[in-house]
């Protein structure tokens, strides 16, 4: 575990590195690094008998998070493969669309000697992974393995928190993809001097930002009551 832990901090270290602040226009990111524990590890050994040790792809893990669109998070990836050589088609595996228990993020499998999974999530993608693994204490390990826990209550409660990430998360960053696009060409017309843009185009810019803007600051505040929810009966029920 010493091994790995020292192999995530390595891959971490060349990521943080790389010159993030012109494809994220100066916004913040944060790289972190770990490893899993043995008690996880052995979880999932336990689930998956097929998998031989050495096959586990997230032993060490790194996790890469922005505030950033979906092509924005694109690039990082495309960045992150080509810093360690690997091909995105071999090496990523996208659960924007194609979600697991109501997970989206990017993994990058990068394999070395030894494997490290790397995850590259939007910064609304880790708030609602945040509150999931809380969640996950109180109501069960396993509803992250699309397992559902038995009461009824639970699984609506689990099921309303899937699709928050799968429905209301991915249309909201669906919106924030387009009003990106839409400031990169309204500034390309300024620097060419096109300061008369069709009203159209400056009308619906704005009405994405306003509902982007209202949509996500509500969904932050559910998320924090949520996890501070789930935080205050796990340590109740402990």
């Amino acid at each position: 575990m010493t091994f790995y832990n020292d192999l995530a901090a390595a891959v971490q270290r060349k990521i943080a590195d790389l010159n993030w602040p012109p494809l994220l226009l100066e916004r913040p990111f944060e790289v972190t690094s770990r490893a899993k524990t043995l008690d996880t590890l052995r979880q999932k050994l336990q689930r998956d008998r097929s998998t031989p040790l050495q096959n586990v792809q997230d032993i060490a893990g790194v996790r890469f998070e922005a505030e950033m669109s979906l092509d924005e998070q694109d690039a990082v990836v495309n960045a992150i493969c080509g810093t360690f050589g690997h091909d995105m088609a071999e090496s990523v595996r996208d659960m924007r669309t194609d979600p697991h228990s109501g997970y989206r993020a990017v993994h990058i499998w990068l394999r070395f000697p030894s494997r490290v999974e790397v995850q590259v999530r939007t910064h609304l993608q880790g708030q609602w992974a945040n509150v999931y693994e809380s969640a996950a204490d109180v109501l069960g390990r396993g509803i992250r393995y699309d397992e559902m826990p038995e009461g009824e209550l639970e699984q609506k409660l689990v099921r309303g928190l899937r699709e928050m990430s799968t429905i209301r998360i991915a249309r909201m960053e669906k919106d924030r993809n387009e009003i990106a696009k839409l400031d990169l060409l309204v500034g390309d017309l300024e620097r060419k001097g096109i300061t008369d843009l069709p009203e159209e185009l400056r009308l619906r810019l704005d009405r994405l930002k306003t509902r982007g803007k209202s949509n996500e600051d509500k969904l932050k505040t559910t998320l924090a009551k949520l996890r501070t929810f789930f935080e205050q009966e796990r340590e109740r029920r402990a």
